[in-house]
């Protein structure tokens, strides 16, 4: 059998692996969303349950809507992005592409360090604007 290297086909089978990375996770945010876990539990839950790898959990300072905010990669090279609202649930949840990378770097690196380095910088403004740019592409509106 020969592998059959057609744009095409490579491109169907890449996106039915993003359909299946944002089903797995859209299944996982609803099984994890009423559990009494902590925020960080609950996004470390979902990660576990959807495979995916847990990047960052990061506090919002400032919005009125949302106080936190949690990144998941999936092997695709999708990210699930979580939303702590400020009655304490995770009303918001997305999923994008690589656009966003430069607005995940810093926060991934971040939570790379130790927690004495990490208690010397401040992430939140990196973390505003990643909810900026989330909102400005449409997402993070509501779910």
């Amino acid at each position: 059998m020969r592998h059959c290297n057609h744009p095409f086909i490579g491109s169907t089978a890449h996106m039915a692996v993003n359909e299946l990375d944002l089903l797995v996770f859209q299944m996982a945010v609803e099984s994890v969303r009423s559990l009494c876990l902590s925020f960080n539990d609950k996004a470390a839950e979902i990660a576990a349950r959807s495979r995916g790898n847990l990047l960052f959990d990061v506090r919002i300072d400032d919005d009125a809507e949302v106080q936190r905010l949690a990144a998941i990669r999936y092997r695709g090279g999708q990210i699930g992005v979580l939303a702590l609202d400020r009655q304490g649930l995770i009303s918001r949840y997305c999923v994008v592409d690589g656009t966003f990378s430069r607005f995940i770097a810093p926060l991934e690196n971040w939570t790379s360090m130790p927690v004495s380095m990490q208690a010397k910088i401040d992430v939140t403004h990196y973390a505003g604007l990643f909810l900026g740019a989330l909102r400005n592409a449409g997402h993070m509106l509501g779910n």
